[in-house]
């Protein structure tokens, strides 16, 4: 009976002292998104290159060869700027991308169908969708795919923040 104390006692301790994950929270914020009409009916894509500074994120915290150990997008807002009143678009994907052959587009959020056109439009994080690996990337490239009712012969500028939750 001794012996099994002694061992809860000790895995407790082993827990209490392990380091507890850090949590940041970094924005890519107002990020542009240019859709050079003519647009046609159906998915078109438009792409952000992020770049990504580990050292610039964590700040204080950040050390040599750090890296982030869970990456997940918690919140996505998108807002079509140009041309005022756009109604055209029927939904948005957000994905991530990667020049890394190794890593493969990850869809972070959705909305479909879009319901309000006025002002920001919310997305819906994806709660399995897993960002982590693209924190080890230099760059990468934010996606957002554009959903069109009709073929549109002009510009759209559409702007989006995005919130992601690090743990490190």
């Amino acid at each position: 009976m001794k012996n099994i104390a002694f061992a809860l006692f000790s895995l407790f301790l082993l827990a209490a002292c392990g380091a507890a994950d850090k949590t940041k929270n970094f924005k890519l914020e107002n990020i542009e998104f240019e859709y050079s009409g003519p647009l046609f009916e159906g998915s078109n894509a438009a792409q952000y290159v992020a770049k990504i500074n580990l050292k610039e994120i964590l700040g204080a915290d950040y050390e040599d060869g750090m890296e982030i150990d869970e990456a997940a997008l918690k919140k996505a807002f998108v807002e079509i700027v140009e041309p005022e009143g756009c109604t055209d678009i029927s939904s948005f994907v957000m994905s991530l991308a990667s020049d890394n052959p190794d890593l493969a587009m990850q869809e972070l959020a959705v909305v479909n169908p879009i319901k309000s056109y006025g002002g920001k439009i919310k997305l819906k994080p994806s709660p399995s969708a897993d960002a982590t690996d693209y924190f080890a990337e230099k760059s990468v490239y934010v996606v957002l795919d554009a959903s069109f009712l009709k073929d549109v012969d002009a510009n759209v500028l559409v702007k989006g923040t995005f919130e992601f939750e690090l743990k490190y």
